[in-house]
């Protein structure tokens, strides 16, 4: 009998696409991408850079599976990471992080796709909200799209991870 061992992947492992899946989300036109408002009960935060922001969902301990609403932008190297809105404070002074609310644009992937080298699921929203998320006017918005990443712990857990750097810092 084989001894088979599963690998939990990590959030970190998603960090570098594979050659094909670089190759698609690369080839990806126009139309693999719409703008979708922020507001309305949603936020993004934007963590860069995108190996940092991975790391805290890491130092989280969340599963890499969909429904948590993680985003990546391999071109500018940030993840993206919807959240409920409100907390926007907690990150007004944190260094190479900004949050995206009410009256900003995200750049999502359309429905039922992976998204493009701009604007990439690594966890796709929620299955159990519409595949398209409008807002009262019927334009895309965040606004019914799911929010699991407590935004509290995500920022905590940033902070832990920027320790090692601070106390290196300190050291030199």
């Amino acid at each position: 009998m084989a001894n088979s061992r599963t690998v939990t992947p990590t959030w970190a492992a998603l960090h570098s696409p594979d050659d094909n899946t670089l190759a698609r989300l690369r080839g990806v036109g126009p139309g693999g991408t719409r703008f979708a408002s922020c507001g309305g009960g949603r936020d993004a935060v934007v963590i860069s850079p995108l190996r940092r922001g991975l790391a805290a969902l890491d130092a989280l301990g969340l599963p890499v599976e969909d429904g948590f609403s993680v985003l990546a932008d391999h071109s500018r190297q940030e993840l993206i990471v919807v959240v409920e809105d409100g907390w926007a404070h907690l990150w007004e002074d944190a260094p190479g992080l900004r949050v995206l609310t009410l009256g900003a644009w995200l750049l999502v992937p359309v429905p039922n796709t992976d998204g493009s080298y701009a604007a990439h699921w690594l966890s796709r929203p929620a299955r159990d909200i519409p595949s398209l998320w409008h807002d009262g006017d019927g334009e895309p918005a965040l606004a019914s799209m799911s929010a699991r990443v407590d935004p509290r712990a995500l920022f905590e857990a940033l902070a832990t991870v920027d320790r090692p750097a601070e106390v290196a810092a300190a050291a030199s």
